[in-house]
């Protein structure tokens, strides 16, 4: 734990001889492994070991070398019947963290798959019930720390800004993928508020013009998160856009104006926006994007016009209606929004 400690370390080789140990105890681990398992035992310590050494760049720069030390790392995190393990796996990661080229070793062995699927085993009930509880007796308990741990290592690769956390290299691929993941709202959130805080919105149902979050959501994420981990685990294959790509099939019907879903909003009309104004423009500028459109309709006769539910204009047409509502619902609510109009 001290510098000389780490110099002396990698002077004798000290980290490729630790993942040859490391490496020949991951492959024997499996769904049936216990925490109290040999093999088990020393990938913790050794993730330990793992954790203090990168806190010094001469040893980050010997881990760098050893491209199987995060393969094995992520490979850990597959394993949930470990929750302790992954508990010290998690915690490795976020020291990774500080280095560019370990976020982007973490970020290809697929590290997101697993940490974020730890997210959704958070139960907010038990922090707020007032109860004393103890990782050692209460397995919910741990499950929580994990998903605290998780969000803090998604956090600092992701290089967002955590109050209580020292700062990490942004990354702006990684800030891609969870914006597009986690929506931008919450990604938003990461770095406003409090890790519990956070996860009890990851874990509850919310409707709001910035955050459609509910059981379909939530449920589609994890069958993908699962998904990729499986492939990543079995083939060391995955989706190689990492999940940036990666888009809700239950919000493909929403209208998304300037980051508002306007349906929402004309549903919640007295919705406080952050920035209406910024809002109103985005609506003048969608609506005045369809104004040829609307032109050459009218232009047409009406028996040339299929205006049915079925019809190839519907859709656009009720977008049209909505965002026009919306706009009218905006200036309403917030006086000064409609000097945006002129």
């Amino acid at each position: 734990n001290s510098a000389l400690n780490a110099e002396e370390l990698c002077r004798d080789n000290g980290i490729p001889i630790l993942q040859s140990a490391f490496a020949r105890c991951v492959t024997v681990l499996s769904l049936t492994s216990t925490e109290d398992d040999m093999a088990v035992q020393v990938c913790t310590h050794i993730s330990r070991c793992y954790r203090v050494s990168a806190q010094f760049e001469i040893c980050r720069e010997a881990i760098i070398e050893v491209l199987s030390i995060v393969k094995d790392l992520c490979r850990v995190l597959y394993y949930k019947n470990l929750p302790r393990l992954n508990i010290v796996a998690t915690q490795t990661v976020s020291v990774f963290a500080v280095d560019e080229w370990l976020q982007t070793q973490l970020l290809q062995a697929g590290v997101l798959w697993h940490i974020l699927l730890f997210l959704f085993s958070y139960d907010y009930t038990l922090d707020e019930s007032g109860v004393d509880t103890s990782d050692e007796t209460n397995q919910q308990e741990v499950s929580n720390n994990l998903a605290r741990l998780s969000l803090i290592a998604v956090a600092r690769l992701g290089g967002f800004k955590l109050n209580g956390q020292e700062s990490t290299p942004f990354n702006k691929t990684i800030q891609n993928i969870i914006t597009n993941l986690l929506t931008s709202y919450i990604s938003k959130l990461i770095v406003r508020h409090t890790v519990n805080e956070l996860l009890k919105i990851l874990n509850s149902n919310t409707e709001n013009p910035y955050l459609i979050w509910d059981n379909r959501t939530r449920a589609e994420l994890i069958q993908y998160l699962e998904t990729q981990q499986q492939s990543m685990i079995r083939a060391s294959e995955c989706d190689m856009s990492f999940g940036e790509d990666f888009r809700f099939d239950v919000l493909r019907d929403e209208l998304v104006i300037g980051d508002i879903y306007v349906r929402v909003y004309n549903e919640q009309p007295t919705f406080v926006l952050e920035d209406p104004k910024g809002y109103a423009t985005a609506l003048l500028d969608f609506i005045g994007s369809n104004a040829q459109y609307l032109h050459s309709l009218m232009a047409l006769t009406s028996s040339d016009v299929d205006t049915s539910k079925q019809g190839q204009h519907a859709s656009r047409i009720l977008h049209i209606e909505m965002s026009l509502e919306s706009l009218y619902n905006v200036i309403r609510a917030n006086p000064g929004v409609e000097i945006q109009c002129v």
